[in-house]
């Protein structure tokens, strides 16, 4: 057993809950706390890589912790092999880097949006390591109430407004889920991930069909992929920028993970074929792609835009993924990594350029690319790598999945990913366009711009939140032109995801 896994949940959480006492204590310490909790997670995660190297580089990488010493399927287990250790590093590294932006960018209630963070933090790894149904439907929980709480961190009406509807689609999903658990649990006796994935086959198709459909709703929903897709933009417009990169750079990728565990872990793809989902499915994906990137070639309201794009993005990544292909795998997860950190890196840059304009709207992204010349070319790179340009990682990501799709004859998923490309060449080249424009200030106008951006007024926080943006920025070039780096974690994520039966073994026999 290694309790490094375990620790990956309890750090964050107990940061979460130590943060208010340090509060008590000197309000001034919060920040050098936050950056202990962070920096004591990536270390972590960088000791499990360092002390599980040659397991690595062999393929046999497997760590587990039984809860309380009781071993499955009895007891509840924490399981982390070759997928999960994928997610939760590229899930840590993001998070860090919106840790540190944070620092530089939330002004008033710093103190309640860190527990809110932290709290995400430990639900994200809680839900890629445990490896019990229960468990990952208390993550989720978790994951929509502090979320649903920090989209409506500005306390405004629209705010407000958006954070209700989340909550409401959201907790929906979340009861389905919690339905689909138990009716697992009696009909089958048991909830370890591994256990019912023996087991599942045996149950009537009715009873299969009826299980697998309610876990395909929730996760769906909470994916935001046809039809369920219409709560998603309007989160991303009115929470504040960090949070829109965690909701988008973070959470989806999470549920993204949930998704792959739960339908070639659990249920199983074999019966997702037996059932005839698998095609339907696949046309879904395909089909809300293709609208988020409809929507966002009519969006005149730049974070409403990058949140129609998420949903192209994650569409056509289910796409490839359902195609059960190993060019399908290797695409989508290589640009499952691609887009958390472009989309995370665009909303962190967003954050900065807004700080310059009086709304969210097309027409005031006049001139900010004039008066913030660095953050915003690092803004186009980011642009372009979702566009797909070389030698930028989004290019090397969507080219396998153009790949995978043409290997599986499946021309119309072709056609999405050139068409996500095409029109996203149109509705971001009209915000570069429009950020070089000259525009005249006139003193009125220059006094209410001011006004309307405190939060970087401060030095050291502007160049923090500069920092970030660069950082994300330099991933996306230095992987673009490194890409063959996935290669070796990508080819082992594909084989723990198709090797079912070397997964019950290692969680069911030790």
């Amino acid at each position: 057993m290694d309790i490094k896994i375990l620790f990956l949940i309890l750090v964050p959480l107990g940061t979460a809950f130590l943060i208010p006492f340090i509060d008590l204590i000197n309000a001034k310490l919060r920040r050098f706390f936050v950056l202990l909790g962070i920096l004591l997670e990536s270390y972590l995660i960088i000791s499990i890589i360092i002390n599980n190297y040659q397991s690595l580089k062999s393929g046999d990488f497997f760590l587990q912790y039984y809860l309380g010493g009781w071993q499955p399927p009895i007891g509840i287990s924490l399981a982390m092999d070759a997928l999960s250790l994928v997610f939760a590093v590229i899930t840590a590294l993001s998070l860090f880097l919106i840790v540190i932006y944070s620092i530089g960018y939330i002004g008033h209630h710093e103190g309640k949006y860190y527990v809110l963070y932290f709290l995400i933090a430990a639900a994200s790894m809680g839900a890629i390591l445990t490896a019990d149904m229960f468990n990952i439907y208390v993550f989720i929980e978790m994951l929509t109430i502090t979320s649903g709480a920090l989209i409506g961190f500005k306390r405004s009406q629209e705010a407000s407004a958006a954070a209700i509807k989340y909550l409401i689609y959201n907790v929906l999903a979340g009861l389905l889920f919690f339905l689909g658990v138990l009716l697992i649990y009696f009909n089958l006796g048991t909830l370890n991930m591994a256990d019912i994935s023996q087991h599942f086959a045996s149950l009537e198709s009715g009873i299969q069909l009826f299980i697998t459909a309610i876990f395909l709703t929730a996760i769906l929903i909470k994916m935001g992929v046809f039809p369920f897709l219409f709560w998603l933009p309007k989160s991303y417009d009115t929470a504040p920028s960090p949070v829109t990169a965690v909701l988008s750079g973070v959470l989806s990728k999470v549920y993204l993970y949930i998704f792959i565990r739960i339908f070639w872990t659990v249920i199983g793809f074999k019966t997702l074929e037996a059932l005839n989902l698998n095609i339907l499915l696949l046309d879904l994906a395909l089909f809300s792609s293709f609208l988020g990137h409809l929507f966002a070639l009519q969006s005149d309201n730049i974070k409403r835009l990058l949140g129609y794009s998420s949903i192209g993005h994650i569409g056509m990544i289910t796409a490839v993924i359902m195609l059960n292909t190993e060019a399908g795998f290797y695409g989508g997860i290589l640009h499952i990594i691609s887009h958390m950190f472009m989309k995370a890196g665009l909303f962190v840059a967003c954050g900065y350029l807004l700080q310059y304009t009086r709304s969210h709207a097309y027409r005031d992204f006049k001139g900010v690319g004039i008066r913030n010349r660095s953050v915003f070319v690092a803004f186009i790179a980011l642009l372009l790598s979702m566009i797909g340009m070389p030698p930028l990682l989004g290019f090397a990501s969507k080219w396998y999945v153009l790949m995978a799709f043409l290997e599986a004859r499946s021309y119309f998923g072709a056609f999405i990913v050139i068409f996500g490309s095409l029109t996203a060449v149109i509705y971001y080249l009209r915000y570069i366009a429009k950020g070089f424009e000259e525009i005249k200030l006139t003193e009125d106008d220059l006094k209410e711009e001011i006004y309307s951006r405190p939060l970087l007024s401060v030095l050291y926080r502007e160049k923090i939140v500069s920092f970030i943006t660069y950082a994300y920025t330099a991933i996306i070039i230095g992987f673009g032109l490194g890409f063959r780096f996935f290669d070796l974690p990508l080819r082992m994520s594909i084989e723990s995801v198709m090797n079912v039966e070397r997964y019950i073994e290692l969680v069911l026999g030790g």
